[in-house]
């Protein structure tokens, strides 16, 4: 890069490279929080007296947490164009930790979903975050910058259910987990606060709420909507899956007669797998998007999730579920940010922090979707029908993709 670009650089985005790092470790922090806990939500259900049909108890639990956060995702979004993108890294990083701090006082599943809806109301501190780095950073470093901070956050999300095992293990109740979960989600905020800049770039007139006409606005950009049908299938077996291969361990270890120690264990390596890997490769990946473009990447992560969940619908051990969502982790780390990428690159001006809110929100509708699926048809035919079912519907969107790829 010349040295006038660089100034111009530093004049237009002042506060870029100080994100570049106050983001990753912030991430870190509330990624570690939340997946001290979330990979066990199974777990603590059935602590709280469901012994028969879990995956459905799972399965609608995590729909109506995913539906109240794909209801207010864009309402979030809007807000961010409106009066800026930190103020929402925030609202998210806060507003869980305080509703996480209420979560062990709950005692019957009815009241721990009812918390989980408070949860959901804040859910979304890694788009946010997204939003904020998209808006502050030389378009030409986006890529890499996004990466890393994603990758802050997936550190979090690998080391989180190793430490949460351990944790569980050892406290009594399980429930009060939720507690160090909170503090992690404070102190990640408390970094952002602090430390993170941003140069506001508001949406023109007054803010009001556009759910339905802010998404028809949108579907009408050519290729944002198959960006965001890429974005819903591909996170039904990314974030979607965590819960689903979850009791999917819990099924393969049924017959081995493991106790809880032995169930913690491979439930917290089965989540780490596909994190340790995803850490490994998404700081590669995020130099290849700056370099050869998102939508190349986007193409082979697609073709990689297809590959890397086959191995699902026949393996018989836990070591072997292990190594196939590591090696999901690996090839499939960039879909993310290269599809963040994309949006931005076809989103009107001054909407991006919108565009990206309605991905998240298809987003979180996917994770719903997800486990209320397996919960309908894993106890009639089995969750290796529906990995079956999510591998032919990912591939079906890719060609949707490619087909329009050709037209053009």
């Amino acid at each position: 890069m010349s040295t006038g670009a660089a100034g111009d650089d530093s004049q237009r985005y002042p506060h870029w490279r100080r994100n570049r790092w106050v983001m990753p470790l912030s991430n870190l922090l509330c990624g570690l929080g939340f997946n001290l806990v979330w990979p066990f939500v199974p777990l603590l259900v059935r602590g709280l007296g469901v012994r028969e049909n879990l995956e459905t108890w799972v399965g609608h639990m995590l729909l109506v947490f995913y539906l109240v956060s794909f209801a207010v995702s864009p309402v979030w979004g809007g807000i961010a164009d409106h009066y800026g993108r930190k103020l929402m890294v925030l609202r998210a990083m806060l507003g869980i930790g305080f509703a996480m701090v209420l979560m062990p006082f709950a005692e019957t599943p009815l009241s721990f979903a009812a918390l989980l809806m408070l949860i959901a109301v804040f859910n979304g501190f890694t788009p946010a975050g997204v939003s904020l780095l998209v808006a502050n950073t030389p378009p030409q470093r986006i890529g890499s910058v996004v990466a890393l901070a994603q990758t802050g956050g997936l550190v979090g999300q690998a080391l989180g259910p190793a430490l949460g095992a351990l944790l569980i293990a050892l406290l009594e109740p399980q429930h009060r987990v939720f507690w160090i979960s909170a503090a992690l989600m404070f102190a990640g905020g408390g970094l952002v606060a602090f430390g993170a800049g941003e140069v506001k770039q508001l949406a023109a007139g007054p803010w009001r709420v556009r759910w339905i006409g802010g998404l028809r606005d949108m579907l009408a950009v050519p290729r944002i909507g198959l960006l965001y049908l890429l974005n819903f299938l591909f996170m039904i077996m990314w974030y979607g899956g965590v819960t689903v291969i979850t009791i999917f361990v819990l099924q393969l270890l049924e017959a081995r007669g493991a106790d809880a120690a032995e169930e913690a264990y491979w439930v917290g390596a089965a989540a780490m797998a596909m994190a340790v890997g995803t850490v490994i490769a998404l700081p590669l990946w995020g130099r290849a998007i700056d370099r050869i473009g998102p939508a190349r990447v986007m193409v082979f992560a697609s073709v990689v999730t297809i590959i890397t969940h086959l191995p699902l619908l026949v393996i018989e051990t836990p070591l072997q579920l292990v190594i196939a969502r590591a090696a999901f982790g690996l090839g499939a780390a960039a879909m993310p940010t290269a599809i963040v990428q994309l949006i931005r690159m076809h989103a009107p001006a001054g909407t991006d922090a919108r565009a990206i809110s309605y991905s998240t929100a298809f987003q979180f509708f996917a994770m719903g979707v997800a486990p209320f699926a397996a919960g309908l048809i894993g106890p009639v035919l089995g969750l290796r029908v529906y990995f079956a079912l999510t591998i032919l519907a990912m591939a079906g969107g890719l060609a949707l993709w490619l087909q329009a790829v050709r037209r053009s």
